[in-house]
């Protein structure tokens, strides 16, 4: 392509298991040879952002993703009473294997990873240093995994502050982004108002609603928003990928969607 095409960055929402649909959508954009300039990710989408930008393979991106479950599991298995389920160093020590413990300077694409501060609330940013610090920060769900303090920072999950992080791939140098959001509750929860409402369901409830107008802010930027069908996540989502029952229906259902906005990918691209 022409070496004076627009800039493309792919944000990559966060979400959890529901973050294998990411796979699918960048299956499907290498397949039409658009081009990814940039990539910020938050959560689950700095786990896949970061491998992508790193290697360029997505066979093997999709392995890691889909696969090597025993290893994921081990990491819930460490226990902490320091206000979490898990201490999280084995998801480091895992990380690190996997990611050869690489720099953002050993990317092949710019990659920008967010967290956020438990302590300010505030959105932290990553562009350089060592990728698995900041993926473990990003990808620290609260009460999950243990708070990681980077610096002054003591850091969680950053979906919490910034879930889509489109605008950080407007200040990185992208002419056209396309962000993902898994974060659609609309289109991934039936709801039935006339069964009992629990505590639970109530909470359950209120929570994807705050999770679904966070994310539409945090989308405000982007000029392609795709949002594949991604069940809401729970008990039952956790316990049917590791028995493989969703995960390779999550990559297919983010194929299917970006699929549905390629030409208008292409447009962008020429105008």
């Amino acid at each position: 392509m022409n070496e004076k095409r627009k800039k493309v960055g792919l944000a990559l929402g966060s979400g959890g298991i529901r973050g294998l649909a990411h796979v699918g959508v960048i299956k499907k954009l290498i397949e039409n040879d658009i081009p990814i300039d940039f990539i910020a990710g938050s959560s689950i989408g700095s786990w896949v952002g970061a491998h992508y930008a790193l290697f360029q393979d997505i066979k093997k991106l999709e392995e890691y993703t889909l696969g090597k479950k025993k290893e994921k599991f081990l990491t819930f298995l460490e226990p902490t009473i320091n206000g979490a389920f898990s201490k999280g160093e084995k998801l480091t020590k895992l990380l690190e294997q996997w990611l050869d413990d690489a720099e953002f300077k050993n990317t092949k694409i710019p990659l920008a990873i967010v967290a956020t501060d438990l302590i300010t609330g505030k959105t932290v940013i990553f562009k350089k240093g060592k990728l698995v610090p900041a993926i473990r920060a990003s990808m620290c769900i609260p009460t999950i995994f243990t708070p990681i303090k980077i610096g002054k920072n003591l850091l969680v999950d950053g979906g919490l502050s910034d879930p889509v992080p489109d605008e950080l791939l407007r200040k990185m140098g992208a002419d056209i982004v396309i962000s993902v959001n898994l974060d659609n509750y609309i289109k991934n929860e039936k709801f039935n108002a006339n069964l009992k409402f629990g505590l639970s369901r109530t909470a359950l409830r209120s929570l994807n609603i705050l999770r679904y107008h966070l994310a539409r802010h945090s989308t405000a930027s982007s000029d392609i928003i795709i949002e594949p069908y991604t069940p809401a996540v729970g008990i039952k989502s956790f316990r049917d990928y590791f028995t493989n029952k969703n995960g390779q229906q999550l990559i297919k259902n983010g194929e299917k969607e970006t699929a549905k906005v390629i030409e208008k990918i292409k447009i962008l691209l020429k105008n």
